[in-house]
């Protein structure tokens, strides 16, 4: 099982002792009946362990929204390569680039080409681009562990996007980062450079988050023995979603791995860190999942959903397009060229 390895310690927020104290009562009722792991995963992608619906009591149940209406979007009819390895880009046929030549787009890490139909018919009037790196997720923060990679990626991308449409002023305008499973730690990476953390709006993790325990390897121990410090890019994120500056989803199963963190650990270790209190959710999606929990604070989203299986992680890869129609298409509608 690869590890994940990077993280440097971040100290606790003063002055919000009563609220994490709040916080806290209730990730503990989140991840107090977890089960126990039977056995070892062979990859991420389809785990072989025990799994458990989290639920606690709320007097709030919150129904989780309907996406919202998209304009349709023609898509070009393949992707396409611009000269970085494991990478490719699917652009709307025409009328995506700005009169400043500013040009929407969404990074997704991990099979994200897995879920092209939903890409296209999310509304995004802008570029999708599919990367991928292996199954753990050393593979995806290698990737970026020289700083200047990413923005190696978006000057190859817009350069490319830029010859296509016989224009020399193509520019990144809004940039969404997504990922599904071990694909968290090449957006970890990208957050971690003060010009990338600036210039995204929008991070969604599907079913993506996960962390060590602060005391090593082995069993599930709860939300609160989730190493936060591993986190700390997604916690910043999420306190500046919650305070309307940025937008953050978050999904999560109810799979429990047998020796690191759960995505519900996590997800409930980072709201924690944010002061953000989830409630009981019973909704039901097209593609028939269910709801457990939900949070929204300002642009801070979180679903988690029940699951027994590895079809459910697989169920949350399909969830980008109604996420982007929910969150994404609404807000840069709303902001229009910039």
């Amino acid at each position: 099982m690869q590890h994940l390895l990077w993280g440097a310690p971040k100290g606790v927020r003063p002055g919000a002792a009563a609220r994490r104290a709040a916080v806290l009562a209730s990730m503990l009722a989140l991840t107090a009946c977890a089960p126990r792991a039977d056995e070892a995963p062979p990859v991420k992608t389809a785990p072989a362990v025990a799994v458990a619906a989290a639920s606690f009591e709320s007097p709030a149940p919150v129904a989780a929204p309907e996406p919202a209406d998209a304009p349709d979007v023609a898509m070009a009819k393949h992707w396409k390569g611009f000269g970085v390895a494991k990478c490719s880009y699917l652009a709307p046929r025409e009328d995506f680039i700005g009169d400043d030549g500013g040009v929407d787009v969404v990074f997704h890490f991990h099979a994200g080409q897995m879920s092209e139909r939903e890409m296209r018919e999310s509304g995004v009037r802008g570029v999708f681009v599919s990367c991928g790196y292996g199954i753990g997720s050393g593979g995806y923060a290698r990737a970026f562990a020289d700083e200047g990679r990413f923005g190696f990626m978006m000057k190859r991308l817009t350069s490319a996007i830029g010859r296509e449409a016989q224009r020399g002023d193509v520019h990144l305008r809004r940039l969404t980062l997504a990922s599904w499973s071990a694909g968290f730690a090449a957006i970890s990476r990208i957050l971690a450079v003060p010009e990338w953390y600036e210039a995204t709006d929008t991070v969604v993790l599907l079913d993506s988050l996960h962390a060590q325990y602060v005391d090593g390897e082995g069993p599930a121990r709860g939300a609160d023995r989730v190493d936060v410090k591993m986190l700390r890019r997604f916690v910043r994120f999420a306190s500046d979603a919650a305070a309307g500056k940025k937008t953050m989803v978050i999904t999560h199963s109810a799979i429990v791995p047998p020796d690191y963190a759960s995505t519900s650990e996590a997800t409930s270790a980072l709201l924690f860190e944010v002061g953000v209190i989830p409630v009981a959710a019973d909704e039901k999606t097209a593609r028939g999942m269910t709801t457990s929990t939900a949070a929204d604070e300002g642009g801070l989203h979180v679903r988690g959903f029940r699951g027994m299986g590895p079809q459910d992680h697989f169920d949350h890869l399909h969830m980008i397009g109604s996420v982007l129609r929910t969150w994404v298409v609404p807000r840069w509608s709303a902001a229009g060229d910039r």
